[in-house]
């Protein structure tokens, strides 16, 4: 029953956090319109991906382009590309095909805050599967976001609260095991120490 009712809550919060991504990917779009240059902004900031849909094989299987920009070092395009389809598969696939941590190491960051805040937020909406890795992205994407940045500041709380109850749903959870419930208490302590400096 318990399991039942955490689940439960846990897809209701999953479904806000999905609702909330497209408002997200909007920002992460305007958040890179600095990078005029960038063909991928001015077209999620005007709708859809559209030439993605105008390659049947990209259509198909996103991989393949995804794979291609990864290659070219094009992080922001391949990570925004993954966002925008809302499909969690696709960005768990992404982030296990790149140095995640390496990347967001790098000065500067290769991908823009609003991108982080929106991988962040998308990573948690099915975390109950790849558990562990996700526990270990999030966490580090977690640090990465700098919550007073303009583009992101007002979205920061509400997300952060979000993500935090899924996550104090999944450590109440008897399936969690060890690791994955020593991996939450790093992630909740990122999480609060952006609460509480907001």
């Amino acid at each position: 029953e318990a399991i039942k009712s955490a689940t439960s809550i846990t897809q209701t919060l999953s479904g806000e956090l999905a609702n909330a991504q497209r408002n997200l990917l909007a920002i992460a779009a305007a958040g890179g319109n600095s990078n005029a240059g960038n063909p991928l902004v001015s077209q999620l900031s005007n709708g859809p991906l559209t030439h993605l849909h105008e390659m049947p094989e990209a259509h198909l299987d996103p991989t393949k382009e995804l794979a291609r920009m990864i290659a070219e070092k094009k992080y922001e395009e391949a990570f925004t590309s993954a966002l925008h389809r809302s499909d969690v598969s696709i960005v768990s696939w992404l982030c296990s095909q790149v140095n995640l941590q390496g990347i967001l190491s790098m000065k500067p960051c290769p991908l823009n805050q609003g991108v982080l805040l929106a991988l962040f937020q998308q990573l948690a909406c099915d975390i109950n599967k790849e558990t562990s890795r996700k526990l270990v992205w999030m966490t580090d994407v977690a640090v990465a976001i700098i919550p007073s940045d303009p583009t992101i500041a007002m979205h920061v709380v509400p997300i952060f609260r979000q993500v935090s109850q899924i996550v104090d749903h999944l450590q109440s959870m008897s399936t969690t095991s060890a690791s994955e419930t020593a991996s939450i208490r790093v992630l909740k302590f990122v999480i609060n120490s952006v609460l509480n400096c907001k």
